[in-house]
């Protein structure tokens, strides 16, 4: 049954436009081969890019020095204005 299907069912080994739809499949799969080497440029550009952000710790870290520094002004503004002035 498969042999059949491969020989168009019509025992010409192939004939039928096999060979046109083979070379049809091999064309695309060359395609997609090129848009895989773009893919995997991409994706290089990005992980460089990514390694370049800040991490996890230091945003922690800048939010938390914002914030005391926020609530020390808060906290001692009127002590700050009574030396400034």
């Amino acid at each position: 049954m498969q042999e059949q299907i491969l020989n168009g069912g019509n025992g010409s080994n192939g004939g039928s436009g096999m060979e046109i739809r083979v070379a049809r499949l091999e064309s695309q799969l060359d395609k997609v081969g090129e848009q895989m080497t773009g893919v995997r440029v991409n994706l290089a550009t990005l992980t460089e890019r990514v390694g370049h952000l800040p991490s996890k710790g230091f945003i922690v870290t800048a939010n938390l020095t914002a914030i005391a520094l926020i609530a020390a002004l808060l906290t001692f503004g009127d002590k700050i204005c009574a030396l400034v002035s």
